[in-house]
């Protein structure tokens, strides 16, 4: 951002935050897919917003970067009293990410709900498991 835009202390915290310090200066075309998430990410909290909507935050991601994005969600989330915190609306396919990230969870098929609860309830819901999870 231009440096009188006011924007340019918020974004080092996140770069620094998102650990995305050592390709600040690159080009966001020259970054691997899961930097490119991560910026993405990043970016998605630079107005500091009450709600993101994060749609397949880990789509194409390298496996080991997940629990990583996980991590980070999760920390943005559980920010201490008195800062901003934002809460997550997250449609992920990655059931993995999905059950370590969220404490509700709903399940739709073809548009329509299928089960709302929390992690332990939809692993043990027999139509969730039949359609998703592979039971």
């Amino acid at each position: 951002a231009p440096g009188d835009s006011g924007l340019g202390a918020r974004a080092d915290a996140l770069i620094d935050r998102f650990r995305i310090r050592h390709v600040a200066d690159k080009k966001a075309g020259e970054l691997s897919y899961g930097q490119q998430k991560l910026v993405d990410i990043a970016m998605a909290f630079m107005s500091e917003p009450d709600l993101v909507l994060l749609d397949e935050p880990c789509a194409g991601v390298n496996p080991s970067l997940v629990g990583g994005i996980s991590t980070l969600l999760k920390d943005l989330n559980r920010q201490p009293a008195g800062t901003k915190k934002s809460s997550f609306v997250v449609i992920e396919h990655n059931m993995d990410f999905v059950m370590d990230l969220c404490h509700r969870i709903m399940v739709m098929v073809e548009g329509k709900v299928m089960a709302i609860g929390t992690p332990e309830e939809i692993r043990g819901n027999k139509q969730v498991l039949d359609a998703y999870l592979g039971a």
